[in-house]
């Protein structure tokens, strides 16, 4: 019993170190630069509309209600407070921030894959707990994750200055939102989690606004595939597999 409310307060006090990395990343701006003036310096077609990125406010409200909620769980719900994974999730949250702001991108993006990872397995110990609010916090946050690493990825070939024709990255970026509707579809069907939908369908609207005016192609299939994210929802008829 001990272990677990320590393990509670280390996940909140670790919560509060990455909120305040974040915090230092706006007000202090690390490597001289802010995160939007970044994503505006490695921007690319992926990249959605920079009001999309409110979402974090989101992410980070309802991970800090799950936490509280944590102190009042019951006894049989142990999973999450027996696992250091939050807190593994935390680090690599911060980590990513100082990583991006000095523009060590490569590094990002192998903080960000494991990001995805740790919080993907935080997903399958939610498919097993009882209660709801862990599978929509972490499922948000997960997708959000999802979309996020394949900004990283195309933020890193933007940074390796690649002489793309245009036609090139119009085409890779219809691919790019094909595919990523098609494996969060997966990725729901794995975990029996709707949730990710939300961060998802908002990360692809995000594209159809910043592209509406100029790269029409992108930002109607960018629409699409939040279509089709939210109609797999029902095709797949998300229930736990393998069980």
């Amino acid at each position: 019993m001990k272990k677990e409310i320590a393990i509670k307060w280390i996940n909140l006090l670790a919560f509060a170190a990455s909120l305040y990395v974040n915090y230092l990343s706006v007000v202090t701006q690390l490597g001289g630069k802010s995160i939007r003036e970044l994503s505006d310096k490695y921007s690319n077609l992926f990249t959605p509309a920079n009001q999309t990125f409110a979402i974090w406010s989101l992410i980070y409200t309802l991970v800090f209600v799950f936490l509280i909620t944590q102190f009042f769980s019951r006894s049989g719900e142990k999973q999450f407070s027996n696992s250091f994974l939050f807190l593994i999730s935390c680090a690599l949250n911060a980590g990513w921030i100082v990583a991006w702001q000095l523009e060590y991108i490569g590094l990002s993006l192998v903080i960000m894959l494991a990001l995805l990872a740790v919080l993907a397995r935080i997903n399958q110990q939610a498919t097993t707990e009882k209660g709801m609010l862990q599978k929509i916090v972490f499922g948000v946050y997960l997708g959000w994750i999802c979309i996020a690493t394949i900004a990283n990825v195309t933020t890193w070939l933007i940074s390796l200055r690649l002489s793309i024709p245009f036609s090139i990255q119009i085409f890779s970026t219809l691919g790019i939102l094909i595919v990523a509707a098609i494996v969060v579809g997966w990725v729901m069907k794995k975990l029996a989690n709707p949730f990710l939908a939300i961060a998802v369908i908002w990360a692809f609207y995000g594209v159809y606004v910043k592209r509406l005016g100029d790269v029409p192609e992108i930002a109607y299939t960018a629409m699409a595939m939040a279509i089709l994210v939210l109609l797999s929802i029902w095709l797949f008829s998300i229930r736990p597999t393998g069980r």
